[in-house]
C-alpha cells in the first residue's frame, strides 16, 4: 500500500500532469480509474480535487499512483525522448515521497529527496544533456537507476558494460574485451567471421567490418576496462564524460542491431 500523499504532492502531480493531458484525456483516465470528478475549471484543479477526494475515500495513495502510471507509460508514446521528458518531470515530484516511475512505466521505490536540489539532480541534468539525442534502448535499460541517482561513474561503467554483455549473450561466449571482440568479428585468413553486418564482398565492406571491431576494442580500452579496475575516488567523471559514452555506445548498439550470424 502507498501511503497518502500530502496536499502539496497532490498539487505538484496535478500541475505536471496538466501539461501532459488534455481535458478529454483527463476525463477518460479518471473514468478508467473509477475516480469521480470533484470540481475545478482548469486541468490542474480538476486533477487536484479528484485526487484529494479519491484519496480521502481510500485513505491511501494507491489510486493516485495508478492514475500516474496510466499516463506515464511507454506504450502511449511515439518516441523515447518524449517519454523520458514526461517521466523526468513527474519523477521530480514523486522523489519527495520516495517514489519514481521506472523505464517500463511502473511505480518503484527510490531514495526520498529532501531538497529541490536533490530532486532536480536526479531527473533534470541528464534529461537536458541528452535532449535531441536518440539513445539506444539497451543503454537506457542498463543505466536508468544510475541516472536517477546522478551516479555518473557507475552510469558510465554500466553503459560500457551493456555493449559487452550484449556481445556475450549473442555469441554465447564467456570471454571479455579484445578476446570477445575477436571471437565475434575477427576475419581470419579466409575473411570468415562469426558475425557480420554487411556482405564482406568488397574492400570497402571488409574495411568497415575491421573498423567496427577496432571501435569496439577502443571503446573497451577507453571506458570499460579503466572503469572496472580503478578506484572511484581517483575518478573525475561527470556529465560530459557520460554524454560521450552515450554517443559511442549508441553507435555500437545500432550497428549490433543489424549484425547477423554468418554461418561460418
Amino acid at each position: 500500500m502507498i501511503k497518502s500523499f500530502d496536499n502539496n504532492s497532490l498539487r505538484n502531480f496535478s500541475d505536471v500532469l496538466a501539461v501532459i493531458l488534455t481535458h478529454t484525456r483527463i476525463s477518460k483516465i479518471l473514468a478508467e480509474c473509477s475516480m469521480p470528478e470533484a470540481g475545478g475549471a482548469n486541468k490542474s484543479d480538476r486533477l487536484y480535487y479528484a485526487f484529494m477526494e479519491k484519496q480521502r475515500i481510500d485513505n491511501c495513495g494507491n489510486n493516485i499512483a495508478a492514475f500516474i502510471v496510466r499516463v506515464i507509460t511507454p506504450k502511449l508514446y511515439d518516441d523515447e525522448l518524449s517519454f523520458e521528458k514526461d517521466r523526468s518531470a513527474i519523477n521530480e515530484k514523486l522523489a519527495y515521497d520516495g517514489l519514481q516511475i521506472d523505464i517500463h512505466g511502473n511505480i518503484a521505490l527510490c531514495k526520498t529527496a529532501t531538497t529541490i536540489t536533490e530532486a532536480k539532480e536526479r531527473s533534470q541534468n541528464i534529461k537536458a544533456k541528452i535532449k535531441g539525442m536518440t539513445i539506444h534502448q539497451e543503454i537506457v535499460r542498463y543505466c536508468d537507476e544510475e541516472w536517477l541517482h546522478q551516479d555518473y561513474f557507475h552510469a558510465i561503467e554500466e553503459i560500457a558494460k551493456s555493449v559487452f554483455d550484449r556481445l556475450r549473450k549473442t555469441s554465447e561466449s564467456n570471454k571479455d574485451g579484445a578476446e570477445l571482440i575477436d571471437e565475434c568479428f575477427a576475419l581470419g585468413k579466409d575473411n570468415r567471421p562469426r558475425f557480420a553486418f554487411n556482405k564482406l564482398e568488397t574492400m570497402s565492406e571488409l574495411s568497415e567490418h575491421k573498423g567496427f571491431a577496432n571501435l569496439c576494442k577502443g571503446f573497451y580500452g577507453l571506458y570499460r576496462n579503466p572503469k572496472a579496475h580503478s578506484v572511484r575516488v581517483d575518478e573525475t567523471t561527470d556529465l560530459e564524460d557520460m554524454s560521450e559514452v552515450l554517443i559511442v555506445a549508441t553507435i555500437i548498439h545500432n550497428k549490433l542491431d543489424n549484425t547477423f550470424k554468418t554461418g561460418f
